[in-house]
């Protein structure tokens, strides 16, 4: 990915005031928590050592998705400005093209005509211009549903791609990347397996994919010559429902015996919510056990080895999520809410750990599904305008992380996926920590001693200032108190760092901290 970056909090305290921290100059306590019954917190350390580089700090927070274009369009210009002024401008924002719920006129494959060579982007510019206004770069998803279907000849459908490619490249000089399809294992096989239809009498078989994502290829390849490097178009694909290795099997077998020297696969595409049983009747969510992501990047390695393909081909990760299509833990969503903002950091933190690797986030607003909401959309009184859900604020704290990752371990053994996890990073402007504990549905709370060594020199020795942020059932989150729904600072004060640092937090279950040191 050529952008400027590389991708690679526990308990909110129960009882008594705000988490205290060792070495206290002086202290400015801004958000005292409320009184709560005692529970039982589980003790744990968390090890930061900031003097162990690990590399640029993955930015997930900058890889993100629009619903598509019907998905509250009225609401778009405004979140733009809203995204943008509180720093989640994108690196990569991810947009649909020919999206099967969005209307004919808004399906470039249905406004763009091949004869009179003409394109009319009317009902799309508003969509693709916020697009270019929020992100560096736009990926456009296109989806060739007729081609697939046959109710359009498969001949035409590399000088259509090349007339859409170059028609929206012209205007839109920020879309910078193309992904072929979108979960056609799903789309036209699966849901048809999940029906009764036989195997081999679906729309499309594992092994039809890569004839039809050749074209794009050769349509991108036309594209390119007329363009300089820098502007050049990048294609991946398919985008399947899940990694699944009935599907990318035969498509990297084919894509590995294609002599053609035009072929190009610059990004792998997949989703990672959920597996399918072969019949398609049974799905096993992620949120069961989120480690399943853990090894993708290593299983992708070996299929690249076996076919001889390059090594380095990124994954990229254009759809994730705890709650897959209308899945919920809850009916009623409220704790949901913190489980997808908990479920999501703890994706970012796995698939972070993957070389090549880059997790977009999904969405800015869902057409139907509440629970993937990054902004408050459903109220009483509708969507609400420059207010972060949960999972929102999450990755505004993500946004708020400095920019070169540091070593930092959780203490003692996960219980299944559930657990403390920690990420730490620092650079010239300060060091930063974030610190969590995914429970998903489980209730277990921690008490997190969390011991920084090697403090950077220009923290040491002087007067720090640290802030303290924290996300939970009942912090930073409209559904708990709409007048504080923005991400609330819960401490800050003045602290005198030497070589250590020490500081202590209580995690609820699902409760997010962002720990900030800066110069005072």
């Amino acid at each position: 990915m050529h952008t400027s970056t590389r991708l690679s909090a526990r308990r909110g305290m129960l009882a008594g005031a705000a988490a205290m921290l060792l070495a206290v100059t002086s202290v400015q306590s801004v958000a005292a928590q409320a009184a709560e019954p005692a529970v039982s917190l589980t003790p744990t350390t968390v090890h930061v050592d900031f003097g162990a580089r690990e590399g640029n700090l993955p930015r997930s927070e900058r890889l993100n998705n629009f619903g598509n274009v019907t998905a509250w369009p009225e609401r778009r210009a405004g979140d733009v400005k809203f995204l943008n002024r509180q720093g989640l401008h994108g690196d990569v924002y991810r947009i649909w093209l020919s999206s099967p719920n969005a209307p004919d006129d808004m399906n470039v494959f249905d406004t763009c005509d091949l004869t009179t060579q003409r394109c009319d982007l009317s009902k799309l510019d508003d969509y693709l211009t916020e697009a270019s206004a929020l992100s560096d770069s736009v990926l456009i998803n296109l989806n060739p549903t007729d081609f697939v279907e046959g109710k359009r000849p498969l001949k035409d459908l590399e000088p259509m791609l090349e007339l859409i490619l170059r028609s929206v490249k012209s205007a839109y000089p920020h879309v910078k990347y193309v992904e072929a399809f979108n979960e056609p294992d799903w789309q036209f096989y699966g849901q048809q397996r999940k029906q009764g239809i036989p195997a081999d009498k679906t729309t499309l078989q594992p092994g039809d994919l890569y004839r039809l994502y050749a074209p794009y290829y050769k349509a991108v390849d036309k594209l390119n010559k007329g363009l300089r490097r820098a502007d050049r178009i990048e294609l991946g694909g398919p985008a399947l429902s899940w990694m699944d290795p009935k599907w990318m099997k035969p498509f990297l077998d084919d894509y590995a015996a294609d002599r053609d020297p035009r072929k190009r696969l610059d990004f792998l595409a997949y989703h990672a919510y959920l597996a399918w049983d072969d019949d398609y009747q049974a799905p096993s969510m992620y949120k069961g056990d989120l480690r399943v992501v853990a090894k993708q990047r290593e299983t992708l390695l070996g299929w690249f080895k076996e076919r001889r393909i390059h090594q380095r081909i990124p994954s990229y990760v254009t759809e994730t999520g705890v709650y897959p299509g209308p899945a919920f833990d809850d009916t009623d969503p409220h704790k949901d809410y913190v489980r997808q903002a908990a479920g999501m950091a703890t994706y970012s933190y796995y698939f972070a750990n993957q070389p090549d690797t880059y997790m977009f986030n999904w969405c800015v607003r869902h057409r139907v599904e509440e629970r993937k909401d990054q902004l408050v959309t459903r109220t009483p009184n509708g969507p609400r305008q420059n207010t972060f859900s949960p999972y929102g604020n999450m990755m505004l704290m993500q946004s708020r992380m400095k920019g070169t990752r540091v070593s930092a371990v959780a203490d003692g053994p996960l219980e299944g996926d559930n657990g403390v996890y920690t990420m730490a990073s620092k650079d010239r402007t300060g060091a930063s920590l974030m610190v969590w504990n995914w429970q998903h549905v489980g209730d277990r709370s921690y008490r997190a001693t969390i011991d920084m060594s090697r403090i950077p020199d220009e923290l040491r020795n002087r007067p720090v200032r640290r802030l303290m942020y924290r996300i939970d059932q009942n912090t930073s989150n409209y559904f708990a108190d709409p007048a504080k729904a923005g991400l609330q600072l819960v401490d800050k004060r003045i602290v005198r760092p030497g070589r250590t640092h020490t500081a202590t937090v209580d995690l609820a279950p699902n409760a997010i901290y962002l720990i900030v040191l800066e110069r005072a």
